[in-house]
Formats: C-alpha cells, structure tokens, sequence
C-alpha cells in the first residue's frame, strides 16, 4: 500500500495546482497558513480575512485599475509598455516555461535547505546519526561515532555541491576545480568509495547522477595520476559530455 499524504502536503499541492503562476514558496507559506487555521482548528471569518489579506496579492495577480484616457476622458486598460510585441502561442509558452523553471528551482533550494537540516542534526545528535546510511561499514577505516560524523559532514558538503550547481550558482568547470581539491582530503575518498552503492540507481539524466559520473572519472584520474600536480589532473568536461 502506497504511504498516505500528509493534509500540509496534499494543501500544499492543491494551491500548487489552482495558482500555478504563484512561487513555490509562497505556496509553502499559505499551505502552511491554511494547515495551521483549517486543519488544527476550527477556522474563523476573521481566519479568512487575514487570509485573503496576506496572501490575496502573491497568489492572484494584481490587475492595474484603468486610466482615463486624455481626449474623451474615458477609460482604457494599462499597458505596461506600449511597445510590446504583439501577444503569441510561442511567447506564452516561453513565459510557461520560465515561471516552470522558476518553480523548480525553488523547490530544489527548499529540499536542499531542509536536507541540509536533517543532516544538521544528525550531526549534532549520535542517536540520529544512527538512521543515517552511510555506505559499507567494512570499507575503509571502522565507523567510529567520529568517522560518522565525518561522513555526514561530507554528504552536506557532496550535496551542497550538487544543488549548487544544479540551481546554477556555480558554473560546470569550477564545479569541477571545486571537487578536485575536495577530493584530495582522505576521509572524502573513503566516504566516496562507501557510498558508491547508493548511487547505483540514480536517474542518468538527475544533477547528483551528472555530478557522481564527474566525480568517478575524476577519482580515477587522480589514482592513475604520474605526478603529484594534482591540481592539474583531469579535464573539466563541458555540459555536452552527458
């Protein structure tokens, strides 16, 4: 049996569907709104009121009120720019595809955001550290309660890299530089050769896929290496390469 849907995610979704023009954060924010006024009590019309004020303006769009026009004294509609182009199917779809991206991008920053929490108090607390899989134990050095915390740490930094890049903050090459001096500290090679099973199933086309298959290569570099100029050991591979 399929795992039910918390009543937070299944509003959440249901905004998400009925105002897709809105960011995903604020959608986050009036599903959190709602839960907390419909789901835990019984709501209110002052509940609705406040509502509707705080979140009225990022949910729908604001229509500019019309303007009298200078001979006949009447009324047209505000054109933002009058030297717009001319409405079309293509311009429309492009502008789809943005507010898409937008969307995605920003869900991406909030799952990194509350991943990099849970690992945060993983690594502040042993008995949650425990949950936490961290590869073959039998790889490398024993898993210490210090070497796990070790572990962890590099997975936030290893996933930090990742949304980094896949958010674009970070550019492909120095992504690359940035994960050849990473790789230079031994306790990362051991947490990348543990953890090599996990990423076996990841979706070819996924950012951590793309990231882990540069990773590879790199190490492989590295290990074959002729000379101790590590800092000149690889070729950063360009976005075509996958």
């Amino acid at each position: 049996m399929a795992p039910t849907e918390s009543a937070d995610r299944v509003v959440e979704r249901m905004l998400g569907t009925s105002f897709p023009e809105a960011s995903y954060s604020v959608i986050q924010d009036a599903a959190r709104a709602t839960a907390d006024v419909a789901l835990r009590r019984e709501p209110t019309e002052a509940d609705a009121r406040a509502f509707a004020a705080r979140f009225r303006g990022q949910l729908l769009p604001v229509e500019e009120p019309p303007i009298a026009t200078p001979r006949s004294g009447g009324t047209r509609e505000r054109r933002p720019d009058s030297r717009r182009r001319p409405w079309s199917p293509f311009r429309r779809r492009r502008e789809e595809d943005e507010r898409r991206e937008a969307r995605r991008q920003e869900a991406l920053i909030a799952a990194g955001q509350r991943r990099m929490e849970l690992l945060s108090r993983a690594m502040n607390d042993p008995d949650l550290a425990e949950t936490v899989f961290l590869g073959d134990a039998g790889l490398g050095a024993p898993m210490t309660p210090e070497r796990r915390r070790q572990f962890l740490y590099v997975r936030a930094v290893y996933e930090n890299m990742v949304l980094s890049w896949a958010t674009g903050a970070v550019p492909w090459k120095d992504l690359f530089v940035q994960v050849r001096a990473f790789l230079q500290n031994p306790v990362v090679r051991d947490y990348w050769y543990a953890t090599r099973g996990e990423r076996a199933g990841l979706t070819a086309d996924s950012p951590e896929a793309e990231v882990a298959h540069m990773i590879d290569s790199l190490v492989q570099d590295l290990e074959e290496a002729e000379y101790d100029e590590w800092w000149i050991v690889g070729r950063p591979p360009g976005e075509q390469d996958f």
